[in-house]
């Protein structure tokens, strides 16, 4: 339901004239008696109830996209894995360190595809429109470099346990 004292309802609810606001905030009317028709009041009657509309329409869509990306944050807040709470504990020296490590583990191309869709967030089609490959290849390679990292660090942690 639409706010009754919005801009648009205003307009809507008067038939007889255009509700609009001026530079300074204040509510105008334009009457029939200020066009040359009433066919050209019409007109401009119905454009400016539609182009309100409009403008409502996207300030809920505006609304709605707003909640919908507060809630997926909240969640994601919520929902950081074992290894995120572990990065963000590590001070730069530390993440630069194991940066090092994990690079030195994969091939150039493996790091930068995982580097792009893990941390930038691109997906794997856009990722191989970069690389000119397909989608699938990008997927194996983001395969086969989390399955050397793990391969590479499960051995470390055997050592140290």
């Amino acid at each position: 339901m639409y706010n009754k004292k919005s801009d648009y309802a205003l307009n809507k609810k008067d038939k007889e004239a255009i509700v609009s606001r001026n530079a300074i905030g204040e509510y105008i009317k334009l009457t029939k008696e200020e066009f040359a028709s009433e066919e050209e009041f019409a007109h401009w009657k119905e454009w400016s109830d539609d182009d309100y509309r409009q403008e409502y329409n996207a300030e809920q869509s505006y609304k709605r996209l707003k909640n919908k990306l507060q809630k997926q944050a909240e969640y994601e807040v919520v929902s950081l894995s074992v290894e995120q709470i572990l990065l963000n504990d590590l001070a730069d020296e530390e993440r630069k360190a194991l940066l090092n490590k994990i690079k030195s583990v994969l091939t150039e191309t493996q790091f930068r595809r995982l580097w792009l869709y893990y941390v930038k967030g691109i997906s794997m089609t856009e990722i191989g429109k970069l690389d000119k490959v397909s989608k699938v290849s990008v997927h194996y390679s983001i395969e086969a470099a989390k399955n050397k990292i793990v391969k590479k660090f499960s051995k470390i942690l055997n050592k140290q346990l």
